[in-house]
């Protein structure tokens, strides 16, 4: 039995069938908690609007059911990193959930006093020495009681959970569950969408003739954002989560084989085995694979995503198929009549998402070959945050030294990109250029200026950020070229030792587990103003009993919106064609700035914006109207079928543009002076004067939980009731 944390939102329930599916719950009879990490972080104060709450709940829960010890606090934020939480800062969240870990936190233990001299203790709430006391794990005072701070302070997420005596007695998986036979599924849905769920290669083949359109799919990972997000319809699914064929792994003399079915988390523990258990020499590709994999996307996506569904999307930003191409790794393809063929993955990847497969073949195993000596991958990846990000620029790159006299040069290799192509981009005259040359500081910089050449972004190159891009490829390189000369250091004849001001650029990053505090004064006034209880919500919401917009019941005969946007900065609407939505299955109505009763302006204070835009619109995602439908989906089905015909009109999308244009919102300049500046300047009085100029460009916007309201009306339509999911209303 395997307990793992998924992502409920992509899983389809068809993939979930003989599953056993653990969530959130209490027993509301007797107001118990089921367990202790529900408790735990009502105490810590670790929730506040829970809507992300039951996740963080069942992550940490899967964590604990899947760890043979205690796990670390490095393995609870790891499996943490697919959680998001706007409110808390995440602090009482990790708080609540290091009593669990195999090490107490050092804020509530003696061992933050270790450094310090004689019975010195640091103090939880002050983080500085003093004599207020604490209490180890048995509940024995280990230092002498002190008035001074122990009884005005005390940290935030004290509770009186003890992790470390966890031993409650978990629900088993169910028997009938393990001893129920599978079966193959054929299922028939809306619109004629068909799920296939076979349990043998012959069948899969079997369906990919008869449907050779039809996507494969593992953990929905990415044809559910495409279904969902993308509005992309697929008449035929195939599930091959449970076909044995596809889920195996082989260690061969020459290599790894693994199915293309395979979970990428299940990737990562078998390559840290056979790092474990092969020589060193062999496994510096599987190391690289392990670094990337650590980064790829949170436990959630790992635990269901296959290492084939991500080869087979081709994205421009895979993290692992510049690695794959690198590391000389074969793809073995089999078609509808059961004939076998290898490719390898340079070759594989054709344009922009466009792989090397017909439509009778599938992906059926990849090979990745043992490294030799003196051969060294290695993996590199910038993103604007470490974890569950896409990368900005990736990169995977191999290189295989030879000894030729007193010096070692370059007997292959291989340079690829992420990020910078349509396709995962192989520096090919960066490839030429290093054979055969002595791997010193000479071929560093003539890489590096070949390298400049062979990989080239144009200054209107999708993505943005060109300059920094390029920035990116050649540093990679440079950390590459410092890398392998570290690996070489102490071989025989290798002259190039690493400076210690450069190793910095060849370590690993590694964040060490987070921590922090919170003092506050507790002036009881005999209520609870002053006084850290925890707010009468938090019950409801660690045990997933807490009811949002979403699941609020429907009354009968109720009506779904869905909004249409605007798809222009700037334009004028010549024409709103709603004859696609209105042949929609479920379609309602269509509202536009001419069915609002009264005046279409609306604003906190000051009435200056357009509820739906009637003539012009100014940005992109601008509500232009509201379609109404029986359903959530048929609603957005039906938004999107509205055609709206724009004409253009210059866009101001800079600061620079807006100074040219002289765009300014009225009576907004403020100007704010001290002193007498230009004498300054003029009488030299200023030490030093600093010119310069900064800009910032716009941000991505990072969204969180879905906001949504549920209005009914009563009394004819005199009264009007609303649920809305805001905070800010």
């Amino acid at each position: 039995m395997v307990i793992c944390g998924v992502h409920s939102i992509l899983l389809t329930i068809l993939v979930i069938l003989i599953f056993y599916v653990l969530t959130s719950a209490y027993s509301p009879a007797c107001l118990k908690f089921q367990h202790g990490l529900q408790e735990s972080l009502v105490l810590a104060h670790g929730s506040q609007c829970g809507f992300c709450t039951p996740g963080f709940i069942m992550s940490m829960y899967a964590l604990l059911r899947s760890s043979q010890t205690p796990p670390s606090e490095e393995q609870i934020e790891e499996s943490l990193a697919g959680n998001l939480c706007r409110c808390t800062g995440y602090r009482p969240i990790i708080d609540a959930f290091r009593v669990f870990a195999k090490t107490d936190d050092a804020l509530y233990t003696n061992r933050s006093s270790l450094s310090l001299q004689g019975s010195e203790f640091v103090c939880p709430s002050t983080g500085k020495p003093c004599s207020c006391g604490s209490k180890d794990v048995n509940g024995h005072n280990t230092t002498k009681q002190s008035t001074t701070c122990g009884k005005r302070y005390m940290p935030v997420s004290y509770n009186e959970i003890d992790g470390s005596t966890y031993c409650e007695k978990e629900l088993i998986f169910p028997p009938e569950l393990l001893m129920r036979k599978l079966t193959p599924l054929n299922l028939s849905g809306f619109g004629g969408l068909k799920w296939h769920r076979p349990l043998g290669l012959h069948h899969v083949l079997d369906l990919k003739a008869r449907y050779p359109d039809a996507k494969l799919v593992v953990g929905n990972s990415e044809v559910g954002i495409e279904m969902k997000l993308k509005g992309i319809q697929y008449q035929v699914l195939i599930s091959i989560a449970h076909v044995p064929e596809l889920n195996f792994f082989r260690v061969k003399d020459d290599g790894l084989e693994i199915g293309a079915a395979v979970r990428l988390s299940e990737l990562l523990d078998v390559l840290r085995k056979v790092v474990a258990e092969r020589d060193a020499h062999e496994t510096s590709s599987c190391k690289a694979f392990i670094e990337q994999i650590k980064w790829f996307a949170g436990k959630q996506i790992k635990n269901i995503a296959s290492v084939g569904g991500n080869i087979c999307t081709a994205s421009p930003i895979s993290d692992l198929n510049p690695l794959w191409m690198a590391a000389g790794a074969q793809f073995r393809i089999i078609n509808c009549k059961g004939d076998i063929r290898t490719t390898l993955a340079r070759d594989f990847f054709l344009g922009y998402r466009k792989v090397d497969l017909a439509r009778s073949e599938i992906l059926l195993s990849i090979f990745l070959p043992w490294t030799r000596p003196f051969e060294y991958v290695k993996e590199f990846k910038q993103a604007h945050r470490r974890d569950d990000d896409i990368a900005i620029v990736n990169a995977g790159m191999r290189i295989s030294l030879e000894e030729n006299g007193e010096k070692w040069a370059v007997a292959d290799a291989l340079i690829v990109y992420g990020g910078v192509a349509p396709v995962s981009l192989s520096a090919s005259k960066t490839k030429d250029f290093l054979i055969g040359k002595s791997w010193d500081q000479e071929l560093l910089q003539g890489a590096l200026s070949v390298l400049e050449k062979d990989i080239f972004l144009k200054e209107d190159a999708p993505g943005g950020m060109v300059e920094f891009r390029k920035s990116l490829i050649l540093s990679f390189f440079f950390k590459f070229f410092l890398w392998v000369c570290h690996q070489m250091d102490g071989k025989q004849s290798f002259k190039k030792s690493l400076p210690l001001s450069h190793l910095s650029a060849i370590q690993s990053f590694c964040r060490p587990s987070s921590i922090g505090s919170q003092d506050y004064e507790i002036t009881k006034s005999g209520t609870a103003v002053g006084s850290p209880d925890v707010h009468l919500s938090s019950k409801l919401q660690v045990t997933g009993e807490a009811e949002y917009a979403d699941d609020t019941p429907m009354p009968p005969n109720s009506l779904h919106a869905a909004l249409v946007l605007s798809r222009k900065p700037h334009a004028r609407i010549l024409s709103i064609d709603d004859s696609g939505a209105k042949s929609s299955p479920g379609f309602a109505g269509l509202f536009l700035s001419k069915d609002v009763p009264g005046g279409n302006n609306i604003g906190p204070v000051v009435y200056d914006e357009e509820l739906f835009a009637s003539e012009f619109v100014t940005c992109v995602g601008q509500i232009i109207g509201v379609v109404v439908a029986n359903t959530h989906e048929n609603a957005k089905f039906a938004a999107r079928k509205v055609h709206i015909e724009y004409e253009e009109l210059p866009a101001i999308l800079s600061i620079e543009d807006a100074l040219k244009s002289k765009s300014f919102h009225p009576n907004s300049e403020r100007c704010m002076k001290k002193g007498d500046v230009e004498l300054c300047f003029q009488s030299a009085a200023c030490d030093k004067i600093i010119e310069g100029e900064v800009q910032v460009g716009g941000q991505e916007h990072f969204y969180l939980e879905p906001q949504g309201s549920v209005i009914w009306t009563m009394d004819g339509g005199n009264e009007v009731h609303m649920i809305s999911s805001t905070q800010v209303v």
